[in-house]
């Protein structure tokens, strides 16, 4: 059990457990004090010096993020001394930076320029002429380092000996010369690589494929479920003209801390042209009002039931899957099965699994499939025989295993399961809808919409729609509820 002291911060009594950084005390209780070197998820290395406090019966100055708090210290966060430092600090820190906030991608929300209207704003005595270092850096295909705005705090180098653990970045040389650069002839190609952007407090470290695309206050930000794997990252999707630019991680100590995997980006920014996607409504390869189409498949349905199978998505949500847990309960269906409708594939640039986040189920949701239906069978172990429809959610099924069934697609993509089904609907991915996913360690959390359906249909109102055409009224039990009795 941790022993708690007493400190006192700018007047005021604070209990934390003995040995908190100051710099953690003091933000747990309102009291922010500025930093650009110190992150809490990485080693305190020191080296800004903006974190300075006054602490009593101490002769200088000391950086509070290297400070362990002690019983009955006396800090002021905000005494003249303190204040003044701050100044001084900063402006040492732009006496060679260049003037890129009109270009800078980190225009915005850059900390050197918060920090420099909150706690400065002072014109700089420095009439020299700065010192030019590289402006461009290649480091990979992601990511391009501009050594100008760089302010040298190592965040970037610490997160790849310690997170990553790829230990791909150092610091060469010393003083106003000093920049981060990778070992001669190598290639920055650490699978988090993205996450240093993220961390980067100025314009040093961007992302190739946000580079110029557009002013970070244009953009709306909407929290959501990464479905790239079944870590389940909390990510922020910024988006603009239902188009996504790019994808943030957002912290949750419970599942990603702070970061996610560069795969996991780019998954967003290249699902939309990774495949064609599916449109509309169609019955025999032929276009249908939807309504005619929910018409069609509830009479289908009822009338064939006991020689129906489904195959459930690993990319539907919680919600979609107790709508369809209740519509095959009402219909009798007994032949159930689930899928991946993603899997590693070897070649690909994506790490297969890691000790960080990535894990081999490359879907969202299995593990939610698995709890709403305990007794749902592997596709591997479907058989066509005596069925007259095969209900497929989702891709990633062999066609083969379908010869003579009907076959009702609820897909996204056009492929060869929806190519040749008798009536094959437009769904919706994962960023086009919302509700919730449970992830690899049975953590259930929800995500919103960011995108707007073109000429598709909410998987959810779908399954709504046929229990109505069905006579039957929708459940609209918990998730936890299911959970709970999924087993009866």
């Amino acid at each position: 059990m941790s022993t708690y002291v007493t400190i006192t911060v700018n007047d005021k009594k604070i209990s934390v457990p003995e040995g908190t950084l100051l710099i953690d005390a003091c933000e747990q209780y309102g009291f922010y004090i500025p930093r650009f070197c110190y992150l809490k998820e990485l080693s305190p290395s020191g080296n800004c010096r903006m974190c300075l406090v006054k602490i009593e019966k101490r002769p200088k100055l000391e950086p509070a993020c290297m400070t362990p708090v002690t019983k009955d210290m006396v800090v002021w966060t905000n005494a003249p001394e303190v204040i003044e430092t701050r100044k001084a600090i900063l402006e040492f820190m732009l006496i060679n930076h260049p003037l890129d906030c009109p270009i800078c991608d980190k225009a915005g929300e850059c900390m050197l320029q918060d920090q420099y209207m909150v706690y400065s704003g002072e014109k700089s005595h420095f009439n020299e002429e700065k010192v030019a270092k590289e402006k461009l850096f290649i480091f990979s295909d992601r990511i391009i380092y501009d050594a100008e705005r760089c302010i040298t705090c190592s965040r970037c180098v610490r997160f790849t000996h310690e997170i990553s653990k790829s230990r791909k970045l150092g610091i060469i040389k010393r003083a106003d010369l000093s920049y981060v650069a990778l070992a001669p002839n190598d290639v920055f190609d650490d699978p988090y690589s993205y996450c240093v952007t993220d961390i980067c407090p100025v314009g040093a470290l961007t992302s190739r494929r946000f580079r110029f695309k557009e002013r970070v206050w244009n953009l709306n930000d909407t929290e959501s479920i990464c479905a790239g794997c079944s870590r389940g990252c909390n990510i922020r999707i910024q988006h603009k003209d239902n188009e996504i630019y790019r994808i943030l991680p957002r912290e949750n100590s419970q599942v990603n801390q702070r970061w996610m995997c560069d795969f996991g980006r780019d998954f967003y920014l290249d699902s939309s042209g990774e495949h064609t996607r599916l449109t509309g409504a169609q019955i025999d390869q032929k276009p249908v009002e939807y309504k005619d189409f929910v018409g069609a498949v509830a009479g289908s349905l009822k009338e064939s039931a006991a020689k129906t199978a489904v195959v459930l998505s690993s990319h539907a949500t919680n919600e979609e899957l107790l709508l369809a847990r209740q519509l095959i309960d009402h219909l009798g269906i007994k032949q159930v099965y689930h899928k991946s409708d993603r899997e590693w594939e070897e070649g690909r640039e994506e790490v297969e699994s890691d000790d960080l986040l990535i894990t081999a189920d490359k879907t969202p949701n299995l593990t939610g499939i698995k709890k709403i239906f305990p007794k749902a069978q592997p596709a591997s172990a479907f058989a066509e025989k005596s069925l007259e429809t095969v209900f497929v959610w989702g891709a990633n099924f062999p066609a083969d295993k379908i010869k003579k069934t009907n076959i009702l697609a609820l897909s996204t993509v056009i492929d060869a399961i929806s190519s040749k089904a008798k009536w094959a609907l437009a769904g919706r991915t994962p960023a086009e809808k919302y509700g919730s996913f449970t992830n690899c360690d049975g953590i259930v959390q929800t995500f919103r919409r960011a995108l707007k359906g073109d000429d598709n249909f909410e998987d959810l109102a779908f399954f709504v729609d046929l229990l109505k055409a069905l006579e039957v009224e929708p459940i609209g039990r918990t998730v936890a509820e299911v959970q709970k009795n999924s087993a009866s």
